[in-house]
């Protein structure tokens, strides 16, 4: 199996972002590939109208038991809510900014699940959170009313943008732990990432990938297996942080390797410094 080793990540995302634009221009989709995808695109908005109506459903069960002083059963009711946000993540960001800045502002969280997260887990109270979750409510709302607006549809350059973004943050950030701290759910965070970025690559991306190169299509699916491996454990103590780096990347490198043979423009990941990806075959 192909590896790539941690401290050659950035410099060959570098190289790969420049393969990749050369690549995209003598690789054109066929028409019954670009169909494939868009069929695809077009059956992931099901899949994130449930989910924002659970994220939506959880923070309403919150609200209530915020409202009656239970600060248990609004604990829980923030983990169920988060579990539908952090699944959406492949498109929160690149579709859905406006709310995202709002909804799951990290590190430095004055509003969101984050702002709610330290009141209820670690000041374990339940005053003060009318307005905050009420605000969170709000967006979520705006989020699905989006979303469902017969002319909104997700495209497949944008989505694999955002699964690819996904799959670097991940490894170079969430792999830290701490993204949710004082409720001690950042393992079910990356859970629901990867699990995330599993259902928007095979529903959109994996069989037309297969025509056109199974080979690359093979290891992307075993990466992203990998990485679903990886951070399928009780607690972030039990996770091995490096290696859910070096796999996350890796597998941000792949989809990056991926889009001019899907016939997509090049794209950047993680910060400017750092871009793209290398060959990780």
């Amino acid at each position: 199996m192909p590896s790539v080793s941690s401290s050659s990540v950035p410099s060959r995302l570098k190289a790969l972002a420049c393969a990749a634009a050369l690549l995209s221009i003598a690789v054109l989709p066929g028409t019954s590939q670009a169909a494939s995808m868009k069929d695809g695109a077009k059956a992931y908005k099901p899949f994130i109208a449930e989910n924002i109506g659970k994220a939506i459903a959880g923070a309403k069960e919150m609200q209530t038991a915020v409202k009656a002083g239970d600060l248990k059963a609004a604990q829980d009711a923030w983990i169920k809510s988060r579990r539908g946000w952090e699944v959406m993540e492949p498109v929160t960001g690149t579709y859905f900014g406006e709310f995202d800045k709002s909804v799951d502002p990290w590190p430095n969280a004055k509003s969101g699940y984050h702002a709610i997260e330290a009141v209820l887990f670690s000041a374990k109270k339940t005053e003060g959170l009318d307005q905050p979750i009420a605000e969170m409510l709000a967006n979520m709302d705006k989020f699905e009313k989006k979303l469902k607006d017969k002319k909104f549809a997700f495209t497949p350059q944008k989505l694999l943008e955002g699964t690819a973004n996904l799959a670097y943050e991940v490894g170079e950030e969430k792999s830290g732990g701490g993204e949710s701290p004082y409720a001690a759910t950042s393992i079910i965070d990356m859970q629901e990432n990867v699990a995330g970025i599993e259902f928007a690559w095979n529903t959109v991306f994996a069989d037309t990938l297969k025509k056109k190169d199974g080979k690359l299509a093979g290891i992307i699916d075993e990466r992203v297996q990998n990485l679903k491996k990886l951070v399928g454990v009780e607690d972030i103590k039990s996770m091995d942080a490096k290696k859910v780096h070096i796999a996350g990347e890796e597998l941000a490198a792949l989809m990056l390797q991926a889009a001019p043979k899907l016939g997509l423009k090049p794209f950047k990941v993680g910060d400017e410094d750092e871009e793209a990806a290398a060959k990780a075959k």
